[in-house]
């Protein structure tokens, strides 16, 4: 059985690709706290929500890159 190993640039870029998704999820707060003109109280109140929509994105990105690199590595078998 082949022994799996993460490596320190691996975890950088995973934390990297979290903190991303989770940076867009608050942006994506902010602009909903300034279209609909709510109080910017709302920035720290729904910050659980924020952090579940930001790991939401992230678990996206990890099957939509999954996929990317299926593909890649069928093609580049032949």
């Amino acid at each position: 059985m082949k022994e799996i190993v993460i490596t320190v640039k691996r975890q950088k870029r995973e934390i990297g690709w979290l903190c991303g998704a989770v940076i867009a999820a608050l942006l994506m707060n902010v602009y909903a706290i300034r279209v609909y003109h709510t109080s910017w109280n709302e920035l720290w109140t729904q910050l659980p929500w924020v952090i579940c929509i930001g790991a939401g994105l992230y678990a996206l990105s990890v099957v939509l890159r999954g996929m990317v690199w299926g593909v890649w590595r069928l093609f580049r078998k032949k």
